[in-house]
């Protein structure tokens, strides 16, 4: 009898252990396995440039790690309501910028804390002065939140020519947290020879700011943390006119977020040009699926 113990107990920690270590997997194919909604769609081709200038294949990567995340991390209103736009712009604001990276995990964060409106240093939204902040990536007891103005949120990607997206910008203050500090130099994209010029690169950027010599967001003076996520800002809402004004850092900041923007320049202008695009009921199924979208992905949402 004794001589079974053992066994049925080291199959039964391995079940455990092999439960452990798949958890991850076995949640995103459950998430996955649910239709995309035809809602989330619909915001993501009338609200977000950077989607609509992929080709089919990198829409379909976008909007499945956009279901991840939502799948994943709370997204929850203070205040507020959390509408189908801004729960599907808080998500596309994590996925830009990573995009370039197919496994990056978003492990920084659990909940982004959606206000409804600007608020001060102390979290407050709702009385006094100084309630000037759009986003903010949580420390101390607030560690792995955000915190994103709703109103803020949304103008950042309904004007998409001004240079700012506080989603985006915040969300570059996790990229930076990556090795563990929020200090301008990201673990990703550098290698060490990298590092010295990159941090050169920002002292002389922020002295042309400086001397007015720059277009940069004066924002970006506050510290190397705030220079790159302003600079973040910039890299997707206008490659364009970075890559013209600011080369050496449009290609510094293409190998930190291993983004071909360059080659997708003229597909980006286009689409911030055309504006917000409508999704019709007789119009092409944005999945691919050659079928019209009321026959498609609307009978699913």
């Amino acid at each position: 009898m004794g001589a079974w113990i053992l066994p049925v107990a080291a199959i039964g920690l391995a079940w455990l252990v092999y439960r452990w270590v798949t958890r991850r997997a076995r949640r995103r194919r459950r998430i996955l396995a649910q239709p995309f909604p035809a809602e989330w769609e619909r915001v993501l081709l009338e609200e977000v440039v950077f989607y609509r200038s992929l080709k089919t294949e990198g829409r379909a990567r976008f909007r499945r790690d956009l279901q991840i995340f939502l799948g994943e991390k709370h997204v929850t209103g203070i205040e507020t309501e959390v509408d189908t736009t801004t729960l599907v712009l808080a998500a596309a604001s994590a996925v830009i910028p990573i995009f370039g990276y197919p496994d990056w995990e978003w492990d920084q964060i659990t909940e982004v804390l959606i206000y409804p409106g600007r608020f001060g240093h102390d979290f407050e939204f709702e009385k006094g002065e100084g309630r000037n902040v759009l986003g903010m990536v949580g420390t101390g007891v607030m560690d792995r939140v955000m915190i994103l103005s709703k109103p803020d949120l949304l103008a950042g990607f309904r004007n998409p020519s001004d240079k700012r997206n506080v989603g985006l910008h915040e969300f570059a203050h996790l990229v930076d947290k990556s090795d563990g500090h929020i200090d301008g130099v990201p673990a990703i994209g550098l290698d060490a020879r990298s590092i010295g010029p990159w941090i050169e690169l920002i002292r002389t950027e922020m002295q042309k700011i400086e001397s007015g010599e720059s277009d940069l967001h004066p924002y970006a003076l506050t510290n190397e943390a705030e220079f790159f996520a302003v600079a973040t800002e910039y890299l997707f809402e206008r490659p364009d006119r970075m890559r013209v004004e600011h080369p050496e850092l449009f290609e510094f900041l293409q190998k930190i977020f291993r983004q071909d923007l360059k080659s997708r320049i003229t597909a980006l202008g286009r689409e911030r040009l055309r504006g917000r695009s409508q999704l019709g009921r007789n119009s092409p199924c944005p999945c691919g699926s050659g079928k019209k979208y009321k026959k498609c992905c609307m009978r699913r949402g």
